[in-house]
C-alpha cells in the first residue's frame, strides 16, 4: 500500500514538475542589436513569420504562445493584402523580429518596407498584461506592421514642402484595423479610449470632412491637417477616413487590387503625380471612373493627364 502512494505521489510530481518545465522555458538569450545600435540580451521566441525578442525568459510560455500566433496571422494579412514581403533587415533566422527595448522612436517603431520593429518595454507590458488578464491586443504590433509593409512611397507619397505622413503613416493606421478584424481578436482601449469608440471616430472623420464645405484636399491632408474632431485626429487618420469608405464601397479584394495596382504607376516626381497615382489606382482596382467621386465629393485635384488616362482606360 505504501509502494503504491509513493507511485502515485512520484507520478504526481514528475507531472507538475514537467509542467512547470514546458510553462516557461528556458532558451539561450540572443545578442541583439538596436535600430539605435544598442545592445540588448534578449530571450527570442520563434512563430512562423516573426521572432518575439524580449528580455525575460520567465515569461507565460501560453500568453507568449498566443501573441507569437496572433502576429503570425497579422503577417499573413499583410502579405495576403500586398502580395508582398518586406525586405530582411532586422530578422532573427530569417524570421522578422518584435523586439522589446528601454527606448525607441516611439511606443513603437517598425522599419518602412523592411523587417524589423521594436517596441518599449511599458508597450509590451500593455500588451503582455492586456492578453494574460483579458485576452485583449494592444493594436502597436499591428500598426507597426503597416510601416514594414509599406512598399508605395515613391508613387503615392508627397512631396518637397508638402506633408510627406498623410499617406504613409495613414496606410499603417487603416490597416491597424484590417489586420486586428482579419485576426479575429479583441483589440485593448487606445488611449484610454474603447477601442471600438476610437475606429468610428476615425471611420467617420470623413464625414467631418464633407460636412463643412471650407475643407479640400489643399488644406487637410496636403498640409498635414484633419477637419476637428474630439480626439484630435490628424491627416494620417482622415486618409485612413478614405480608405476605410474605399472598403466600404468596394470590399477586401479592392484593397488587394488597389495596392497591386499602386505599385505598378509610374514613379511620382510630384505632389500632384502621387495624388494622380491614387485616384488613378483605386480606380482601376474598382473597375470604374472614380474621378467625379475624388473631384467633387472630397475635393482633391485630379491633373488633365491623369483624367484622360481615366476616361481612355474605363470611360467618363
Amino acid at each position: 500500500m505504501k509502494k503504491k502512494i509513493f507511485r502515485v505521489f512520484l507520478i504526481f510530481g514528475i507531472i507538475i514538475f514537467f509542467s512547470v518545465v514546458f510553462k516557461y522555458k528556458t532558451i539561450a538569450s540572443y545578442q541583439y542589436t538596436s535600430m539605435n545600435g544598442q545592445v540588448f540580451k534578449l530571450y527570442p521566441y520563434s512563430g512562423r513569420n516573426i521572432a518575439l525578442l524580449i528580455p525575460s525568459s520567465n515569461l507565460d510560455q501560453t500568453t507568449i504562445e498566443k501573441i507569437i500566433t496572433v502576429f503570425d496571422e497579422a503577417f499573413d494579412y499583410y502579405f495576403y493584402i500586398t502580395k508582398r514581403l518586406p525586405e530582411k533587415l532586422l530578422n532573427y533566422n530569417n524570421l522578422a523580429t518584435i523586439a522589446v527595448v528601454p527606448e525607441t522612436c516611439g511606443a513603437g517603431c517598425g522599419y518602412l518596407g523592411a523587417t524589423g520593429i521594436e517596441i518599449t518595454e511599458p508597450t509590451f507590458k500593455i500588451l503582455y498584461d492586456g492578453v494574460q488578464n483579458y485576452n485583449h491586443y494592444d493594436q502597436v504590433v499591428f500598426y507597426e506592421l503597416g510601416r514594414n509593409f509599406w512598399f508605395y512611397g515613391d508613387k503615392a507619397e508627397y512631396k518637397g514642402l508638402d506633408n510627406t505622413g498623410s499617406i504613409t503613416t495613414g496606410y499603417a493606421v487603416f490597416m491597424r484595423f484590417m489586420s486586428i478584424d482579419a485576426t479575429k481578436v479583441t483589440p485593448g482601449p487606445f488611449n484610454n479610449n474603447d477601442f471600438p469608440f476610437f475606429r468610428n471616430e476615425v471611420e467617420g472623420l470623413i464625414k467631418l470632412y464633407l460636412a463643412d464645405s471650407s475643407q479640400n484636399w489643399q488644406n487637410t491632408l496636403r498640409v498635414g491637417r484633419a477637419p476637428q474632431n474630439t480626439l484630435n485626429l490628424g491627416a494620417t487618420d482622415l486618409f485612413a477616413s478614405v480608405l476605410f469608405q474605399l472598403n466600404n464601397l468596394y470590399g477586401e479584394e479592392f484593397l488587394i487590387r488597389l495596392w497591386k495596382e499602386l505599385a505598378n504607376r509610374p514613379m511620382a516626381a510630384s505632389t500632384q503625380d502621387a495624388v494622380d497615382n491614387f485616384i488613378v489606382s483605386a480606380s482601376l482596382a474598382a473597375s470604374e471612373n472614380l474621378s467625379t467621386l475624388f473631384t467633387q465629393t472630397w475635393r482633391w485635384p485630379l491633373s488633365k493627364k491623369a483624367n484622360d488616362e481615366l476616361i481612355s482606360k474605363l470611360g467618363i
